[in-house]
């Protein structure tokens, strides 16, 4: 069963945060904790309180089960734009210039490996081919050439 922490409002931009979630997509949880812990950009460290709170909300719906046995990873992790805060600079012969202060909202959803079914697809039933015939070859008798008027007009002589 799944569990999803969400993260909104985060004063970053969101394409500095999709760098550490691209990273840690699809990895076991106990490595990505260690990926972010280690991680020298800014947004690892809320990043990595959003994973533990998401691994606490996994064990609050499982409670019969432990993480460790469970083998945890992130299976979705999105990273969308918040609300833009406007602010104006001033620039040269009195014009400003606009200052776009982003924040992002991040959706983190942990699952286990365990409960992971995978879909076969049904293959539609292939028709039996009849088995090939094999045809004995015969070798190819070659016609010696015949020239035509067109060849003896083109030759060019030296």
């Amino acid at each position: 069963m799944e569990a999803v922490a969400k993260l909104n409002n985060y004063p970053t931009s969101p394409r500095k945060m999709r760098l550490l979630a691209d990273l840690i997509r699809g990895m076991e949880v106990d490595k990505a904790l260690g990926v972010l812990q280690f991680n020298p950009k800014h947004p690892a460290v809320p990043l990595y309180k959003l994973l533990k709170s998401a691994i606490n909300n996994w064990e609050q719906k499982n409670s019969d089960a432990k993480v460790e046995d469970a083998g945890l990873i992130v299976k979705t992790i999105m990273v969308d734009g918040g609300r833009v805060i406007r602010r104006m600079r001033p620039a040269p012969q009195g014009r400003g210039y606009r200052i776009r202060k982003r924040s992002n909202h991040v959706t983190l959803i942990v699952d286990s490996k365990a409960e992971k079914v995978v879909k076969v697809k049904k293959e539609k039933p292939v028709a039996k081919i009849a088995e090939p015939v094999v045809a004995v070859a015969t070798p190819e008798v070659k016609k010696p050439r015949t020239r035509t008027k067109k060849d003896s007009t083109n030759k060019t002589t030296n």
